[in-house]
C-alpha cells in the first residue's frame, strides 16, 4: 500500500514538473527569434548572404529564389506622419484654366457678344440673328433660313459663309462650346422620321464645319432637343418657325456647361440678367 502511494506521488510530481520543459523550450525559441530580429536589423550584403544560404539549405531552395537585388538607393517617401507635412498640389494638365478670373472670363464673353452684333448686325436687325447671355455664358440663336433649307439638316453655301465667320471669332479662344438644335411642332418630314432626329442632325453639321474651320474639337458638343424646348408661342405660325434653330452656346471656362433653359413660350428664351450695353 505504502509502495503504491510513493509511486503515486512521484508520479504525480513528474507530471506537475512537465510544463517547466514546454516552458523553457519556448522561451528558448523566443531568444532566438530576437536574437535573429537583431541580427538582420544591422544587416550587411555579407550577413544577408549567410543568413539566405542557412535558409537554403534548411528548405532546399535553389539559390536562385532569394538572392537580393541590387538598388541604386533606397527611395525617400514623403513623411506622412509629420504634422507639419504637406502634401504637393498636383500640377493641372489643362492650359486652358490658367487664366479663368472672373473678371477675365466675363470680359471674354463680353468680347464676343461686341464682335457678333458689330459684324452680323443686319441680320440681327432683320430678326435672323439673335445674342444674350450673362456672366456666364452667350447664346447666339441662328434662324433656319439662314442655315438649312425646310426639312433638311445640310448646310447651305450662304450658312458656309456665316458660320465660318463666326469661327473666326470662337477659334482663338478655350471656352466650351455647345451647338443646340431646335425645330417647332410640325412634322420633320423629308428624311427624317422624327424632329428629334432633324435637330440633332443639324446641330451635329454645324459642329462639323466649325471644327472643320478651326474651332478646336475638344471644346465643341452637339445635342437635339427636337420641338419641346420652344422659345416662341407655337400658336402664332408665325412666331412658332422662329422656333426652328440652332443655338450656339459659349460658357465661361471651368465653370458648370451649362444648357439653354428657354424661358416660357412667348417671352424670348432665357429671362436671367443680360451683360450691360457698352
Amino acid at each position: 500500500m505504502k509502495r503504491r502511494r510513493r509511486r503515486q506521488q512521484r508520479f504525480e510530481g513528474s507530471q506537475q514538473l512537465r510544463w517547466m520543459i514546454s516552458y523553457a523550450d519556448f522561451l528558448t525559441l523566443l531568444f532566438a527569434f530576437f536574437a535573429f530580429l537583431y541580427a538582420i536589423s544591422n544587416i550587411n550584403e555579407e550577413k544577408f548572404r549567410n543568413v539566405s544560404r542557412t535558409l537554403l539549405q534548411i528548405f532546399d531552395v535553389e539559390p536562385s529564389a532569394i538572392e537580393p537585388i541590387e538598388l541604386e538607393g533606397t527611395p525617400q517617401g514623403p513623411d506622412l506622419f509629420n504634422p507639419l507635412y504637406r502634401p504637393e498640389p498636383i500640377p493641372s494638365t489643362r492650359e486652358d484654366l490658367a487664366d479663368t478670373e472672373p473678371y477675365h472670363q466675363e470680359s471674354t464673353l463680353l468680347d464676343i457678344r461686341q464682335r457678333t452684333e458689330s459684324q452680323f448686325q443686319q441680320l440681327i436687325q432683320d430678326q435672323l440673328i439673335s445674342v444674350s447671355g450673362t456672366e456666364n455664358w452667350l447664346e447666339i440663336n441662328l434662324q433656319e433660313p439662314i442655315l438649312f433649307s425646310p426639312g433638311s439638316a445640310d448646310i447651305t453655301d450662304e450658312a458656309e459663309a456665316l458660320l465660318y465667320e463666326i469661327a473666326k471669332i470662337l477659334a482663338p479662344l478655350n471656352n466650351p462650346v455647345a451647338v443646340e438644335g431646335y425645330t417647332d411642332q410640325s412634322p420633320a418630314g423629308g428624311e427624317f422620321d422624327t424632329n428629334w432626329e432633324l435637330s440633332a442632325m443639324r446641330a451635329a453639321n454645324v459642329v462639323r464645319y466649325l471644327q472643320q474651320a478651326g474651332v478646336s474639337g475638344q471644346r465643341l458638343s452637339a445635342v437635339g432637343f427636337g420641338e419641346f424646348q420652344p422659345q416662341f408661342d407655337e400658336t402664332n405660325p408665325v412666331r412658332a418657325e422662329r422656333n426652328r434653330r440652332v443655338s450656339i452656346v459659349v460658357t465661361r471656362l471651368g465653370g458648370p456647361n451649362i444648357l439653354t433653359v428657354p424661358g416660357e413660350a412667348g417671352q424670348g428664351g432665357q429671362t436671367g440678367p443680360e451683360f450691360a450695353e457698352p
